[in-house]
Protein backbone atom coordinates (compact mmCIF):
# COMPACT_ATOMS: atom_id res chain seq x y z
CA UNK A 1 0.00 0.00 0.00
CA UNK A 2 1.36 3.39 -1.06
CA UNK A 3 1.32 6.56 0.99
CA UNK A 4 -1.09 8.95 -0.34
CA UNK A 5 0.96 11.63 -2.41
CA UNK A 6 -0.89 14.72 -1.32
CA UNK A 7 -0.83 13.85 2.05
CA UNK A 8 2.74 14.95 1.85
CA UNK A 9 2.39 18.34 0.63
CA UNK A 10 3.35 21.19 2.92
CA UNK A 11 0.71 23.78 2.91
CA UNK A 12 2.47 26.03 0.91
CA UNK A 13 1.69 23.55 -1.85
CA UNK A 14 -1.61 22.52 -0.82
CA UNK A 15 -3.51 26.05 -0.62
CA UNK A 16 -2.67 25.71 -4.43
CA UNK A 17 -4.75 22.72 -4.98
CA UNK A 18 -8.12 23.99 -6.64
CA UNK A 19 -10.85 20.91 -5.82
CA UNK A 20 -12.89 19.74 -8.84
CA UNK A 21 -16.12 17.41 -8.92
CA UNK A 22 -17.23 15.43 -11.84
CA UNK A 23 -20.10 12.80 -12.13
CA UNK A 24 -20.00 9.88 -13.47
CA UNK A 25 -19.48 8.89 -16.86
CA UNK A 26 -17.66 12.03 -17.00
CA UNK A 27 -14.37 12.51 -18.51
CA UNK A 28 -11.25 14.18 -16.31
CA UNK A 29 -8.90 13.93 -18.85
CA UNK A 30 -9.13 13.85 -22.84
CA UNK A 31 -6.29 11.96 -24.79
CA UNK A 32 -4.55 14.06 -27.03
CA UNK A 33 -5.50 17.28 -25.42
CA UNK A 34 -2.79 19.95 -23.70
CA UNK A 35 -3.03 19.23 -19.63
CA UNK A 36 -1.02 21.51 -17.69
CA UNK A 37 -2.37 19.95 -14.69
CA UNK A 38 -1.69 16.87 -12.21
CA UNK A 39 -4.67 15.24 -10.35
CA UNK A 40 -5.00 13.91 -7.27
CA UNK A 41 -8.22 11.64 -6.52
CA UNK A 42 -9.84 12.72 -2.85
CA UNK A 43 -12.73 10.31 -3.64
CA UNK A 44 -14.26 8.29 -6.28
CA UNK A 45 -12.99 5.75 -8.69
CA UNK A 46 -11.89 6.90 -12.25
CA UNK A 47 -10.88 4.63 -15.54
CA UNK A 48 -7.47 5.14 -17.83
CA UNK A 49 -8.52 4.02 -21.28
CA UNK A 50 -7.33 4.30 -24.80
CA UNK A 51 -9.56 4.71 -27.80
CA UNK A 52 -9.10 3.72 -31.12
CA UNK A 53 -9.91 5.08 -34.03
CA UNK A 54 -12.43 2.08 -34.64
CA UNK A 55 -13.70 2.60 -31.49
CA UNK A 56 -12.73 0.08 -29.21
CA UNK A 57 -11.85 0.91 -26.12
CA UNK A 58 -8.85 -0.66 -24.17
CA UNK A 59 -9.01 -0.01 -20.28
CA UNK A 60 -5.66 0.22 -19.10
CA UNK A 61 -5.75 1.45 -15.28
CA UNK A 62 -8.30 1.44 -12.38
CA UNK A 63 -7.67 4.54 -9.96
CA UNK A 64 -9.53 5.04 -6.37
CA UNK A 65 -9.44 7.15 -3.94
CA UNK A 66 -6.35 8.02 -3.07
CA UNK A 67 -4.60 7.76 -6.69
CA UNK A 68 -2.87 10.44 -8.73
CA UNK A 69 -2.77 10.79 -12.74
CA UNK A 70 -1.20 13.41 -14.96
CA UNK A 71 1.80 13.02 -13.06
CA UNK A 72 3.61 12.41 -16.57
CA UNK A 73 2.20 14.88 -18.85
CA UNK A 74 5.14 17.52 -17.21
CA UNK A 75 7.79 15.51 -18.42
CA UNK A 76 6.55 14.36 -21.83
CA UNK A 77 5.86 16.65 -24.57
CA UNK A 78 4.60 14.08 -27.28
CA UNK A 79 0.77 13.13 -27.36
CA UNK A 80 -0.91 11.56 -24.73
CA UNK A 81 -3.04 8.46 -25.63
CA UNK A 82 -4.56 8.29 -22.71
CA UNK A 83 -8.39 9.22 -21.78
CA UNK A 84 -9.24 8.86 -18.08
CA UNK A 85 -12.83 8.99 -17.26
CA UNK A 86 -14.76 8.90 -13.51
CA UNK A 87 -16.44 5.94 -13.15
CA UNK A 88 -18.49 7.13 -9.77
CA UNK A 89 -18.83 10.83 -9.08
CA UNK A 90 -15.01 11.89 -8.44
CA UNK A 91 -13.97 14.46 -5.88
CA UNK A 92 -10.55 15.89 -7.57
CA UNK A 93 -7.59 18.47 -6.48
CA UNK A 94 -5.67 19.42 -9.27
CA UNK A 95 -1.93 20.99 -8.34
CA UNK A 96 -0.64 23.21 -11.64
CA UNK A 97 2.34 21.30 -13.54
CA UNK A 98 5.02 24.47 -12.41
CA UNK A 99 3.86 23.92 -8.72
CA UNK A 100 4.11 20.14 -9.02
CA UNK A 101 7.81 20.27 -10.24
CA UNK A 102 8.98 22.79 -7.95
CA UNK A 103 7.47 20.58 -4.74
CA UNK A 104 9.54 17.64 -5.86
CA UNK A 105 12.59 19.26 -6.51
CA UNK A 106 12.02 20.27 -2.66
CA UNK A 107 10.78 17.23 -1.55
CA UNK A 108 12.91 14.02 -2.38
CA UNK A 109 10.67 11.93 0.19
CA UNK A 110 7.63 12.74 -2.27
CA UNK A 111 9.81 12.01 -5.31
CA UNK A 112 10.36 8.69 -4.55
CA UNK A 113 6.87 8.03 -3.47
CA UNK A 114 6.31 9.20 -7.22
CA UNK A 115 8.37 7.14 -8.41
CA UNK A 116 7.07 4.57 -6.44
CA UNK A 117 3.21 4.86 -7.99
CA UNK A 118 4.56 5.22 -11.26
CA UNK A 119 6.27 1.39 -11.13
CA UNK A 120 3.14 0.24 -9.43
CA UNK A 121 1.44 1.51 -13.14
CA UNK A 122 4.03 0.08 -14.96
CA UNK A 123 3.84 -3.42 -13.55
CA UNK A 124 0.00 -3.94 -13.42
CA UNK A 125 0.21 -2.70 -17.08
CA UNK A 126 2.90 -5.01 -17.87
CA UNK A 127 0.85 -7.82 -15.49
CA UNK A 128 -2.53 -7.32 -17.72
CA UNK A 129 -0.57 -7.14 -21.48
CA UNK A 130 1.06 -10.80 -19.98
CA UNK A 131 -2.73 -12.12 -19.12
CA UNK A 132 -4.00 -10.90 -22.04
CA UNK A 133 -1.40 -13.05 -24.31
CA UNK A 134 -2.50 -15.83 -22.23
CA UNK A 135 -6.33 -15.83 -22.87
CA UNK A 136 -8.44 -18.01 -25.34
CA UNK A 137 -9.78 -16.30 -27.78
CA UNK A 138 -13.29 -17.48 -25.71
CA UNK A 139 -12.17 -15.83 -22.57
CA UNK A 140 -11.09 -12.64 -24.39
CA UNK A 141 -14.56 -12.39 -25.92
CA UNK A 142 -15.92 -13.20 -22.49
CA UNK A 143 -13.85 -10.35 -20.88
CA UNK A 144 -14.72 -8.03 -23.33
CA UNK A 145 -18.36 -8.32 -23.38
CA UNK A 146 -18.31 -8.50 -19.46
CA UNK A 147 -16.39 -5.08 -19.51
CA UNK A 148 -18.43 -3.53 -21.62
CA UNK A 149 -22.00 -4.99 -19.31
CA UNK A 150 -20.30 -3.63 -16.47
CA UNK A 151 -19.76 -0.31 -17.87
CA UNK A 152 -23.56 -0.05 -19.14
CA UNK A 153 -22.46 0.34 -23.10
CA UNK A 154 -22.99 -3.05 -24.21
CA UNK A 155 -25.43 -2.11 -27.21
CA UNK A 156 -22.01 -0.05 -28.23
CA UNK A 157 -20.16 -3.20 -28.88
CA UNK A 158 -19.31 -4.81 -32.56
CA UNK A 159 -18.26 -7.81 -33.60
CA UNK A 160 -15.59 -5.25 -35.78
CA UNK A 161 -14.97 -3.63 -32.12
CA UNK A 162 -14.71 -7.20 -30.48
CA UNK A 163 -11.62 -8.42 -32.71
CA UNK A 164 -9.90 -5.08 -32.37
CA UNK A 165 -10.20 -5.32 -28.85
CA UNK A 166 -9.52 -9.29 -28.49
CA UNK A 167 -6.89 -9.40 -31.51
CA UNK A 168 -8.79 -12.46 -32.98
CA UNK A 169 -10.40 -12.53 -36.81
CA UNK A 170 -13.93 -12.65 -37.13
CA UNK A 171 -14.43 -16.29 -37.92
CA UNK A 172 -12.64 -17.56 -34.17
CA UNK A 173 -14.85 -14.14 -32.69
CA UNK A 174 -18.04 -16.43 -34.44
CA UNK A 175 -16.77 -19.82 -32.50
CA UNK A 176 -16.37 -17.45 -29.51
CA UNK A 177 -19.64 -16.65 -29.57
CA UNK A 178 -21.85 -19.56 -29.89
CA UNK A 179 -19.89 -21.27 -27.70
CA UNK A 180 -20.98 -18.61 -25.30
CA UNK A 181 -24.16 -18.86 -26.24
CA UNK A 182 -24.37 -22.58 -25.58
CA UNK A 183 -23.62 -22.29 -22.21
CA UNK A 184 -26.23 -19.64 -22.01
CA UNK A 185 -23.96 -16.61 -20.84
CA UNK A 186 -25.05 -14.45 -23.98
CA UNK A 187 -25.84 -14.50 -27.06
CA UNK A 188 -25.35 -12.25 -30.74
CA UNK A 189 -28.72 -11.51 -32.82
CA UNK A 190 -29.52 -8.86 -35.45
CA UNK A 191 -26.28 -7.22 -34.49
CA UNK A 192 -26.60 -6.57 -31.04
CA UNK A 193 -25.46 -8.93 -27.86
CA UNK A 194 -27.08 -9.90 -25.10
CA UNK A 195 -26.72 -11.04 -21.97
CA UNK A 196 -28.64 -14.35 -20.65
CA UNK A 197 -26.27 -14.60 -17.18
CA UNK A 198 -25.13 -11.54 -15.75
CA UNK A 199 -23.60 -12.90 -12.59
CA UNK A 200 -21.53 -15.96 -14.32
CA UNK A 201 -20.34 -13.06 -16.61
CA UNK A 202 -18.66 -10.99 -14.00
CA UNK A 203 -16.89 -13.79 -13.07
CA UNK A 204 -14.54 -13.13 -16.44
CA UNK A 205 -14.20 -9.28 -15.59
CA UNK A 206 -10.89 -8.22 -14.72
CA UNK A 207 -9.27 -8.33 -11.29
CA UNK A 208 -8.79 -4.45 -11.07
CA UNK A 209 -12.37 -3.94 -12.01
CA UNK A 210 -13.90 -6.54 -9.81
Amino acid sequence: MFTDIRNMMPESVSKRLIRKYYKAGSPIILAEMENNYVYFLVEGSAEAAVLHCSGAIASVYLYETGGIFGEIEPFYEGVKPVTITALTPCVVDILYKDDFIHWLKEDFEATKVLISLIALKLVRSSERIEEMTILSVRERVLRCVAVYQHKSILNRLTKSLLANETGAPVRSINRAIAQCAEQGLFYYTNGKFHVKDSMALKNHLPDFIK
